[in-house]
C-alpha cells in the first residue's frame, strides 16, 4: 500500500523484539521519547513528528 514503516508508541522492551527502535528524528508531543519507536520498511529513514489518527486518542 505504498507505507514506507511503522511509527508507534509503547514499551521499548516489548517492541523492539520485532525490530522497532526509538529514533532521536521521531517524536510524539508529550510522549517520552524512548516511547516513540520506528521501523522503517527498506532504505527509508523516518523523521518529524508522529500523528496519529483521532481514532487512537481516545479517553476513559
Amino acid at each position: 500500500m505504498g507505507a514506507k514503516g511503522c511509527v508507534l508508541v509503547g514499551d521499548p522492551a516489548y517492541y523492539e523484539r520485532f525490530g522497532s527502535r526509538s529514533l532521536p528524528e521521531v517524536a510524539h508531543e508529550g510522549v517520552p521519547q524512548e516511547n516513540v519507536l520506528a521501523l522503517p520498511f527498506g532504505d527509508n529513514r523516518a523523521q518529524g513528528v508522529a500523528v496519529f489518527h483521532q481514532a487512537f486518542a481516545a479517553t476513559a
